[in-house]
């Protein structure tokens, strides 16, 4: 189970988000369902490499991530070998 704040703690607050945890209105998009969207930049190299990676939630709940690449492809991530790492709940700054 990924959780919002495993994601914070991994890549920190997300470059720009789109609805809230209690945003009553539910949107679609990559076939997913969804009510609030954390979008990171990230720094490609080529035109092939990720751009951005999307991170959808519904109210607290993960529902899926993807990597954009500049070129517009969409590829579905797993994120959940990435924060298996940060398992509890308290949030611990960088270099404590």
């Amino acid at each position: 189970m990924v959780s919002r704040n495993q994601v914070v703690q991994l890549w920190g607050t997300p470059y720009a988000t789109v609805g809230s945890v209690n945003e009553p209105r539910e949107m679609q998009e990559n076939g997913q369902r969804f009510n609030e969207k954390w979008t990171y930049r990230l720094s490609p190299k080529t035109v092939d490499e990720p751009a951005e990676r999307v991170i959808y939630w519904l109210r607290y709940d993960f529902v899926a991530a993807y990597l954009v690449s500049k070129g517009g492809s969409v590829e579905q991530e797993n994120l959940a070998p990435m924060v298996a790492a940060y398992r509890d709940r308290r949030y611990h700054a960088p270099g404590r």
